[in-house]
């Protein structure tokens, strides 16, 4: 468990330092960020936190139509999801 949480820790720094390459790093950021609550929630499966994390990923695709023209305000989900997961992984010991 405890490799797990380490590798979801590392996997988020990846993710950030991918924030560098502006637009072109924003897919491959979120994508390791999913792989990351995935992992996050293996080891701990009973926090509600994680869930959240997920229920608005789930939101922004869900109101999100594909249109890079249409993001204005829920450009906003992104930022709050970012930073929430890296709070919740860096934060949480076993």
């Amino acid at each position: 468990m405890k490799t797990t949480l380490k590798t979801s820790k590392i996997i988020n720094i990846i993710a950030l330092c991918l924030l560098v390459l502006g637009p072109y790093g924003l897919p491959f950021t979120g994508f390791l960020q999913v792989i990351a609550a995935i992992l996050f929630l293996i080891v701990f499966p009973k926090n509600k936190m994680i869930y959240l994390y997920f229920i608005l990923v789930g939101v922004f695709f869900t109101l999100w139509d594909g249109s890079i023209t249409t993001l204005n305000w829920l450009l906003i989900i992104p930022p709050y999801l970012l930073i929430h997961l890296s709070l919740l992984v860096h934060t949480k010991k076993i």
